[in-house]
């Protein structure tokens, strides 16, 4: 049996979480798929897991790799991929057993090469739906207003402004258009490689499917990325946006995402702020606000902060943004401190 869908899972020390995981794969009511599991030199019981796995049903391919990250994981599970659409599900995630049978039909009456849903957000204390704001099917200029723009940040730093998680986890999405476009993740870039593939594959399709159904939930814990200390964290987040914006020049779209790229480059000092803050941060106290000034001395990051309308501001982000101005490095190290710890405790990426 030919799958239709082709569904990519990156292992990497994931082994509590993979039963669920899989589970939730092998039990699709769309039974036209194959599941391709890459295990990316766990250091875990995750090989093992992924051996019994796969042992269960025949529909599970297991590549075992040496660890070379997530993005070449993926690119793995793509040069090995047969369906006629790709989906991507992160092994500490799980989804709905009828999302992949929705999400097809949704994206062949809309006709388009690619689907997308909303997610939930799982946390300890809370199960919380996240939905876009885009509904029925998205075509061709609207893409890029309605879609890309939102992917790469909110138009504002106004209270009730939203974006679009840039993940490739919540899409579905026709495997031709990715080959015919020469499509992979940049296993250069160590953070945002989700979303360089999000906005590339968006900007060469013609109309993007939006369901609005929640199958995708995307778990939050302690050990999650978007929870813990990521060392190189800034500097990291610059070569992504700087692939990005290389992007947009090769599209031609720099000037009409100009605000948006702006927006974006503001979000990514904040983002490197509250990680230097974080309580796992090793490096000593000067050497963490020393990094901070770093930040704050970039002339973009000043240009950028001068655009903003701070009256239109909710109040703490107003606080944020002033304190940024005016190159406050131990007011801001001290309140992400305490951001932080509110934060963790109420369990939000």
């Amino acid at each position: 049996m030919k799958p239709m869908v082709s569904i990519i899972v990156p292992v990497y020390n994931a082994a509590p979480y993979l039963n669920q995981c899989v589970d939730s794969l092998t039990n699709q009511t769309l039974k036209e798929i194959e599941i391709i599991l890459i295990n990316d030199g766990s250091t875990d019981d995750s090989l093992a897991v992924c051996v019994a796995l796969a042992a269960t049903d025949d529909r599970i391919r297991l590549i075992d790799k040496p660890n070379g990250g997530v993005s070449e994981a993926r690119n793995d599970g793509l040069r090995s991929a047969t369906g006629e659409y790709v989906g991507f599900v992160d092994p500490d995630d799980w989804v709905d057993t009828d999302m992949y049978e929705r999400m097809l039909a949704t994206l062949r009456t809309a006709q388009a090469d690619i689907c997308m849903c909303n997610y939930v957000k799982e946390t300890k204390e809370a199960t919380v739906p996240v939905l876009m704001k885009q509904k029925g099917t998205i075509e061709k200029e609207a893409i890029l207003g309605d879609i890309v723009a939102n992917v790469i940040a909110k138009p504002s730093f106004r209270s009730g402004e939203t974006d679009i998680m840039g993940s490739v986890c919540r899409l579905l999405i026709n495997r031709e258009l990715l080959e015919k476009e020469n499509i992979w993740f940049d296993k250069e870039v160590a953070f945002m490689e989700d979303l360089l593939v999000c906005v590339e594959t968006f900007l060469k399709c013609d109309r993007i499917a939006i369901d609005a159904g929640a199958y995708y939930h995307y778990r939050v814990h302690e050990s999650s990325t978007v929870m813990a200390y990521k060392p190189h964290f800034h500097q990291r987040q610059k070569q992504a946006f700087a692939k990005l914006q290389e992007l947009l020049v090769r599209e031609g779209k720099v000037a009409a995402l100009a605000p948006r790229m702006a927006n974006r480059f503001i979000i990514i000092a904040l983002l490197s702020l509250a990680n230097e803050a974080h309580k796992d941060n090793p490096m000593p106290f000067r050497e963490k606000i020393r990094n901070i000034g770093m930040i704050l001395a970039d002339n973009e990051l000043a240009a950028n902060l001068e655009k903003i309308d701070l009256d239109a501001v909710e109040s703490r982000k107003k606080l944020e943004l002033n304190l940024m101005k005016r190159n406050a490095s131990v007011t801001l190290y001290l309140y992400y401190r305490v951001f932080n710890k509110i934060k963790a405790a109420l369990g939000k990426g």
